[in-house]
């Protein structure tokens, strides 16, 4: 893909019946699908969409872990089962009156199952997955339906012949972490016997931002827009950075690392901008092909700081 091309950076369901995915050029996109709409990205109208939806997923759970901008799971560990229909119902009508966003929800006894009720139930649609159909569905899953299991560990697996979780149940644990390691065979195990991760867990604190951008031939790197763009995130989330990493990718697919302290925390632009220069400017020997750039060291933007005495001898 040449630098700077426009890529899809999420297709409808309609589109990708059509042959169109996410990273894909946009010509490659209208070729396969030629009355493709193409819009704009709206960042500002989907985190502040995702703030709302992630609100009201707070109002039906206790407990809520995010899994990306528009997916969570949602701790409904006091709701019966006879009562979980009616919760996911309530859920799915009010995010739609509410925000307007058309949801798919999948409930189920662990993490695992409540995602493949999801996935089963897309687009818009809502499916629970009770203990009683789990217990002959589990056994017949096949290993390219579990979640987070990667394609190196599916085909060692498909290798020894083991393409159901009722097939990782006939292993030895010894030799199914030969096969995909110890704590993936962990997983597996667990996925097998029932006794998979069932635990919500809050937010975790933020521990960084990041920024990255392709840098089309001849151009410079905009490093005053980069770090304006972090510096407008770290104040949006009331927190300063106390350090930064730049990652530069060549063509060819080398790399280059710099990073730099801060003097004291920040969130202004300008001292960003005077950190990132120099470490952009060590690396400009090459091609440029996209440059990423970190701050980490995050705390509350009203927190106590050190201050430094400069008597200037």
């Amino acid at each position: 893909m040449a630098a700077g091309e426009v890529v899809i950076a999420c297709a409808s369901y309609e589109a990708r019946e059509w042959g169109v995915q996410a990273g894909m050029s946009v010509g490659n996109a209208l070729a396969v699908c030629p009355q493709l709409r193409v819009v704009p990205l709206r960042d500002d109208a989907y985190a502040e969409a995702s703030a709302h939806l992630f609100g009201m997923f707070g109002r039906f759970a206790g407990r809520v872990e995010a899994g990306s901008m528009e997916e969570a799971f949602l701790d409904t560990r006091a709701t019966s089962w006879a009562s979980i229909d009616h919760l996911a119902t309530t859920v799915q009508r009010a995010i739609w009156h509410e925000i307007g966003l058309p949801v798919t929800v999948g409930a189920g006894r662990t993490k695992l199952m409540a995602k493949l009720a999801s996935r089963s139930a897309k687009p818009r649609g809502l499916r629970v997955i009770r203990p009683a159909e789990e217990r002959y569905l589990r056994p017949a899953l096949r290993i390219d339906e579990l979640w987070g299991v990667g394609e190196v560990t599916r085909e060692r697996l498909r290798q020894h012949n083991i393409r159901t979780v009722g097939d990782i149940a006939l292993v030895h644990p010894e030799v199914l972490r030969d096969i995909a390691g110890t704590l993936m065979a962990r997983r597996l195990g667990d996925i097998a016997a029932g006794t998979d991760d069932a635990s919500v867990r809050a937010a975790r604190p933020r521990k960084s931002f990041s920024v990255q951008r392709v840098v089309p031939r001849g151009s410079a790197v905009d490093v005053a827009g980069l770090t304006d763009e972090l510096a407008g995130r770290l104040r949006d989330a009331e927190l300063t950075c106390t350090a930064v990493a730049v990652l530069i990718l060549y063509a060819g697919k080398l790399e280059h690392h710099g990073r730099a302290r801060l003097r004291e925390p920040t969130d202004h632009a300008a001292a960003l901008a005077a950190a990132v220069a120099p470490l952009v400017e060590a690396a400009t020997a090459r091609r440029i092909e996209r440059v990423g750039i970190t701050v980490t060291g995050l705390q509350p933007a009203g927190a106590a700081v050190q201050l430094t005495l400069d008597t200037g001898f």
